[in-house]
């Protein structure tokens, strides 16, 4: 932390030679001349750094470098910092409770962590004038102020991306227009589907996601919305123009180019250690439980009713974690119809007492409810089968109850 701070003390300080003794670095003529000479050694960039083998990189991520040309101090604001260490971290970034730490690093210790792992970093550097780059060293010693340096993460809203975006775009002084639009920016796409542009060829990291994300992650996303993603933003930088109160325009972007060429495309085995997918997985459960309903009805000709218990149990193990998610800072996790299959009350109605009785109308109900939810959500892969399975296993429960009668 020392470093970073003794950084921030160094942006203040030079901050402070470009400004006049007003505090602006202004003149009745405009900016003045020899602040904009030192200001144009100033390089002020978006980059964008590709995946790597670590899991939380598998979306890329987004940092800002400031280069001094001058001076030759070179260094990398990072919005991304947290610590794994903290108790019971996992626990608090699921529930949204996880503070990331805006940091500064010299750009070359940042290159050197991805040449490491073999990602390239593409640099847009932006067309900012003197004027919105003093803005910009204004809003950065304000987010460097020890109430203000660790944020609330958020990871569709508030992220690295979105704050480098946010500091940028609002030291300029006119409206960014995009165009033209991206492919991951045409269309209808939802929170759902944009992660699987980093996740897809995971099929087990995309099916726990899916679970977790509730109905709000399948709602459409408006244009800032899908800037979460470091691809879309950085695409978006490319083309965009500032449009300004006069009516003149200029590029967002005045150079891109790749200061650490593109590495290989990283495939984490470790993802993928289990070969089979979600789906197989499903249908030998669906299986299993199709012998199990055929043993009951046709051998025992009475349901087992606590294996019966022990198949419902787990589901409803699976479903207290669904549970614990309504309680979430993550607004896209609330509302999550899977619950109605993983429905911690199975408990309950699974009991043998109950579910001869009324037990199994509640868990029926709640199957249809959650058939009823597809037109609403998008399951995880191989949760549809898993609710067959579960449909299958009432059959000795309806009939063979019915045949002794």
């Amino acid at each position: 932390m020392k470093p970073n701070i003794c950084f921030f003390f160094r942006i203040l300080a030079c901050f402070l030679l470009f400004s006049s003794a007003d505090g602006h670095a202004e003149t009745a003529n405009g900016t003045d001349t020899l602040v904009t000479e030192r200001l144009e050694q100033v390089d002020i960039s978006l980059l964008t750094c590709e995946p790597h083998e670590e899991v939380y990189s598998l979306y890329g991520h987004t940092a800002i470098r400031i280069n001094n040309r001058q001076s030759g101090e070179d260094y990398v604001i990072n919005y991304g910092v947290f610590d794994t260490t903290m108790n019971f971290f996992v626990i608090r970034f699921i529930f949204g409770l996880t503070d990331y730490t805006m940091m500064a690093c010299p750009f070359k210790d940042f290159k050197d962590e991805y040449q490491h792992f073999g990602s390239g970093i593409y640099e847009q550097r932006l067309n900012m004038s003197p004027k919105e780059k003093i803005q910009f060293f204004i809003d950065l010693t304000q987010n460097a102020k020890p109430e203000n340096i660790i944020y609330r993460y958020n990871y569709f809203y508030n992220n690295c991306t979105t704050k480098a975006r946010d500091i940028l775009i609002n030291a300029l002084n006119g409206e960014v227009k995009y165009s033209p639009l991206t492919h991951l920016q045409q269309g209808e796409k939802s929170f759902r589907e944009l992660i699987k542009t980093g996740n897809g060829e995971y099929r087990w990291t995309m099916a726990g996601n899916d679970m977790l994300l509730g109905v709000g992650a399948d709602a459409n996303t408006n244009h800032d919305e899908r800037q979460f993603l470091p691809q879309v933003l950085s695409q978006d930088f490319d083309s965009a123009m500032v449009v300004y109160p006069d009516g003149s325009e200029k590029a967002l972007v005045d150079t891109a180019y790749w200061v650490l060429p593109t590495g290989k495309k990283w495939r984490n085995e470790e993802m993928n250690l289990f070969s089979y997918t979600p789906t197989q997985c499903a249908l030998a459960f669906l299986v299993l439980m199709i012998a199990f309903s055929l043993v009951e009805y046709y051998v025992a000709g009475d349901p087992l009713l606590w294996i019966h218990y022990a198949i419902y149990a787990l589901y409803a193990t699976a479903g207290t974690f669904l549970f614990l998610m309504l309680f979430s800072q993550h607004p896209t996790v609330r509302v999550n119809f899977q619950i109605l299959i993983f429905n911690p009350l199975f408990y309950i109605f699974a009991l043998p007492k109950y579910i001869t009785r009324w037990g199994k109308y509640a868990m029926l109900t709640s199957l249809a409810l959650f058939f009823v939810g597809n037109f609403l959500q998008c399951y995880a892969e191989g949760v549809n089968i898993m609710a067959a399975a579960m449909l299958v296993t009432f059959l000795p429960i309806l009939f063979c109850r019915v045949k002794k009668m």
